[in-house]
């Protein structure tokens, strides 16, 4: 069944549209009424008053409420219960929302509840307005498609697009079925995170195939503050890795110094904390991504590397470096699993190699240091007589994993 979420006072008559849409398609579809204030403008399959009710507020105080920032915590709150139970139940194939801000922000946040790989599509009048998109998506695996005109009745402009809309949700849920996501006991052994990030990229191919010809399955994230934290939720929220590679552990000092690769005050925590193995490489731990916004003109005085058209890296400070080990030691000291820190000693990724312009083997020195000093005395710290993107330090990553799992 795709359970189709929308404020019914506002848009119920695009709902039913879709649904019969959705339904014309051979699927079944149901509407379930997340509205604040007004009347449904049609019946839903599940109505406000059961969200209400899902939630454990009292339906009746809550109708009480005029104001629909306060109604609105407890209309998602619902909601989510109400999905999270018939996900549980394997009711659920797929879900899509349509709205404005208020739709598609209450919609995503609904959505996100669900785990990797249910289907999940949102459309948006105000999908391309600057920096909702990302609040939309966020970490999940949400598709969102941009109306470009307003949801606010059935024309032929708004039929096209929900027709779209329901061919698009339904090829994803039969995707789904033919392509199913499995979290089985065998195929959970086999599953390791690792982060990649563009200056690690040889490294990261290297280490895939080689765990891939020892029966493992590697998935990859993006090391760009996004990827990566959402590496750092699904650990925690679902469990399905057995390791973690972590190549690219940089958004820790990103986080700390507000820049653009910023991965949330989490990272480098979620496999500490199930006891999963980790491994742990510095790639991008030296240098950082400023925003522009936020650029200091001491930065002008520091080593460069112009990575591509909106990327400029720039090297950390002693001090900087020094804050980043300790926080990163803090983070590892607390695993319950084992650790294995590889560090190589001709440069931490393909833009500081030594000999390189961006190369400094003193600054790279403060940080492993500092990172020796503060971590536990059960956390090995290994380090290789080669750059990152080697062969070499490849097969040191690999080894250093085989040891703990």
């Amino acid at each position: 069944m795709i359970l189709i979420l929308v404020m019914a006072e506002e848009k119920w008559e695009e709902a039913d549209f879709l649904r019969k849409e959705i339904e014309s398609r051979g699927h079944k579809a149901r509407i379930l009424d997340m509205g604040l204030l007004g009347d449904a403008q049609g019946a839903c399959d599940i109505t406000r008053e059961e969200i209400i009710q899902a939630s454990g507020q009292n339906p009746e105080e809550i109708t009480l409420i005029a104001d629909r920032g306060k109604r609105m915590p407890v209309m998602v709150d619902g909601a989510r219960q109400k999905v999270l139970d018939l996900y549980s139940h394997g009711e659920l194939s797929g879900i899509i929302s349509v709205g404005g801000t208020t739709g598609t922000r209450m919609g995503t946040s609904i959505m996100k509840s669900l785990p990797f790989g249910i289907p999940k599509f949102a459309v948006s009048s105000t999908a391309a307005l600057p920096g909702l998109a990302s609040r939309y998506i966020g970490t999940a695996d949400i598709t969102l498609m941009h109306s470009v005109v307003e949801i606010a009745g059935l024309n032929d402009l708004m039929r096209n697009v929900l027709a779209r809309a329901a061919a698009a949700i339904c090829g994803m849920v039969e995707g789904s079925a033919r392509v199913p996501v499995s979290f089985d006991s065998e195929g959970k052994r086999s599953l390791i995170a690792m982060t990649h990030f563009g200056p690690c990229e040889e490294c990261a191919v290297n280490v895939r195939k080689q765990l891939e010809q020892k029966g493992h399955q590697v998935i990859g994230f993006s090391a760009a503050g996004i990827g990566d934290r959402a590496m750092e939720e699904i650990i925690g929220a679902q469990n399905i890795f057995s390791a973690v590679i972590d190549l690219a552990p940089g958004g820790v000092g990103e986080e700390l110094l507000g820049f653009a690769r910023a991965a949330g005050p989490s990272r480098l925590e979620g496999a500490g904390k199930i006891g999963i193995p980790q491994v742990i490489a510095p790639c991008g731990v030296n240098f950082g991504s400023p925003l522009k916004r936020k650029y200091k003109p001491e930065y002008e005085s520091r080593k460069q590397y112009a990575y591509d058209a909106v990327r400029t890296f720039v090297r950390l400070s002693d001090e900087e470096l020094i804050m980043v080990a300790a926080t990163m030691a803090k983070k590892l000291n607390k695993a319950k699993g084992p650790v294995k820190v590889v560090i190589p000693t001709g440069g931490w990724s393909s833009v500081d190699k030594k000999g390189a312009d961006f190369y400094d083997g003193e600054a790279d020195a403060v940080f492993v240091t500092e990172l020796k000093k503060q971590l536990s005395q059960d956390i090995e710290v290994r380090e290789i007589n080669a750059d990152l993107e080697s062969p070499e330090f490849a097969n040191a990553v690999v080894e250093a994993l085989i040891d703990i799992i």
